[in-house]
């Protein structure tokens, strides 16, 4: 049975996660303190320390690469779910990268705002620093006092998605491509706190319920 190593409220783990479970792939889940990547670089014998990562038997999948989709494209060989096919290989790149750098770097600072303040000390205290060396000092405490503009920031980053579905179910075929879950894992990251809800975006909102469907 494959083992998913993550964060649970990890955008990209969130984004595997749900590809597992819409397909009905047999999977457990091991969820890792954020201060404690060992899991991860045992398994991958040193070749990688993120989130998401995936044991299936003797192999060990991570994102090795910075801009990765491995993980996901390993499922999706195995199980032939045809989540990348080629006539839709060049979109995907371009939307995917939408969403993973420009509307991910708006939500993850909304989350991380709500989540590192109630993880226990050391987990904390880390996870704190990590985002201090990359984003500067105090980075967590400034993104929790802009939630109102960083919420802003978000919702018009998805008007032109909405826009998208206006005129399709999905965001690029008619059924669910890895796209729709890459974006699927960004908006459960800004949910997960509980404390944020997606803008009033209808046609954004009506696919987010069709994916959110099991």
């Amino acid at each position: 049975m494959i083992t998913l190593i993550q964060f649970p409220w990890s955008p990209f783990c969130i984004s595997i996660r749900r590809i597992l479970e819409r397909h009905k792939i047999p999977h457990c889940i091991k969820n890792i303190s954020a201060a404690d990547r060992a899991p991860i670089i045992l398994a991958t014998k040193g070749r990688a320390y993120t989130v998401p990562c995936l044991i299936d038997g003797r192999t060990a999948v991570a994102d090795f690469t910075d801009f990765g989709q491995e993980v996901a494209r390993y499922i999706d060989r195995k199980h032939k779910l045809g989540l990348f096919p080629r006539d839709k290989e060049g979109i995907q790149a371009i939307l995917s990268r939408y969403i993973e750098n420009d509307l991910e770097g708006v939500g993850f600072k909304i989350d991380d705002s709500y989540v590192i303040p109630t993880l226990p000390l050391v987990e904390r205290t880390m996870l704190t620093r990590f985002k201090e060396r990359k984003f500067g000092k105090g980075c967590v405490a400034q993104w929790a006092r802009d939630r109102a503009k960083l919420n802003r920031q978000f919702a018009d980053l998805l008007k032109p998605i909405d826009n998208m579905l206006a005129s399709s179910e999905y965001l690029v075929a008619d059924r669910p491509l890895f796209v729709d879950y890459d974006l699927y894992g960004i908006l459960e990251n800004y949910l997960y706190s509980g404390k944020t809800k997606l803008p009033p975006l209808k046609q954004l909102q009506r696919w987010h319920r069709v994916m959110s469907h099991r």
